[in-house]
């Protein structure tokens, strides 16, 4: 990988120039003894950063032409994805407070980094994104397919979450940090009908997107079978379902939450291909929750189940 060091600032000490050209042949011999060593590598710099703030248009040209690969931002994907030694990292963007902070990531990847201004990465993100200072360029994450994942658990409890025809990547996103933080071995989704794993869904997985695979299947009615044959235990969720969900309902064995889109809902075969379907206690008088947020309380329980069983 190519090192790209940062420049040094320009000197107008003119007697420091002087100083400087009469010592020039010394400063070929290399740093005398005690001095410290110039550092391996180190970031370079976006532009003029006395001008760089007034360049958003360049600074989005210039991203163009190097992203060939996708675009992760956000303090703690980003902090995840340096972390992470499956993912190949190409670049990164970062402010100085950011860099401060993924320094010893970028290091010992050796990481080609830029630092830039804040104005710079609004441009390589687009407008509302919110990259607290931290851009990646990476490689798509592998992904397993689901009979490997199926095939890797052997006979140990597991639990998956399905969506079905969930579209909007903040809710996806989330639905994927609350499964990192609560153990969910997978999440499985429908290829053709699903955000890219990049961009707004990585930020508000907040690192998640890491730690559970994402398992892109064509028809989730049959997935809902393979995993009853893998004596998986399916449950929908829907306001109106009949049964109550608790943890005992979870806790202990093998299960796959099913959430469907919040303005759609279950679609009826998959909704059919549930062994159960189940709401949510709600006394209140709203009883219909954000995607997201259900997803968490059912992981919760689950978790709770799982105390209980052991």
């Amino acid at each position: 990988m190519t090192r790209i060091v940062k420049p040094s600032k320009p000197r107008h000490d003119e007697s420091r120039k002087q100083g400087r050209a009469a010592g020039a042949k010394d400063a070929d011999t290399g740093p005398r003894d005690g001095a410290p060593k110039q550092e391996a590598w180190a970031f370079s710099r976006f532009g003029d950063s006395r001008k760089s703030a007034r360049r958003p248009k360049s600074a989005g040209e210039s991203f163009a032409k190097l992203a060939a690969g996708e675009t992760l931002y956000g303090l703690h994907s980003v902090e995840a994805a340096l972390a992470n030694p499956k993912r190949r990292v190409r670049h990164a963007w970062l402010t100085e407070n950011a860099a401060a902070r993924l320094r010893p990531l970028i290091d010992a990847r050796e990481i080609a980094a830029t630092l830039a201004l804040p104005a710079d990465l609004d441009a390589l993100t687009g407008p509302g994104a919110v990259h607290q200072g931290a851009v990646l360029q990476v490689e798509p994450l592998a992904q397993p397919g689901l009979d490997d994942f199926l095939d890797a658990l052997g006979d140990a409890p597991a639990a998956v979450v399905i969506l079905d025809q969930v579209t909007d990547p903040h809710n996806v996103g989330a639905v994927l940090r609350s499964a990192a933080a609560f153990g969910i071995g997978a999440l499985i989704v429908q290829d053709r009908h699903s955000p890219p794993l990049t961009g707004a869904l990585a930020k508000s997985a907040s690192g998640g997107l890491e730690h559970v695979p994402v398992i892109e299947v064509v028809n989730l009615a049959r997935v809902l079978e393979k995993l009853k044959e893998r004596d998986f235990l399916c449950i929908g969720f829907d306001s109106e379902g009949a049964q109550r969900f608790d943890a005992a309902l979870a806790g202990g064995r093998r299960v796959a939450f099913v959430f469907g889109a919040e303005d759609k809902g279950l679609r009826r075969l998959v909704r059919e291909g549930c062994d159960a379907i189940a709401a949510l206690s709600a006394p209140g008088p709203i009883k219909s929750l954000n995607i997201s947020n259900a997803a968490a309380i059912v992981f919760h329980a689950r978790a709770q189940g799982q105390g209980e069983a052991k």
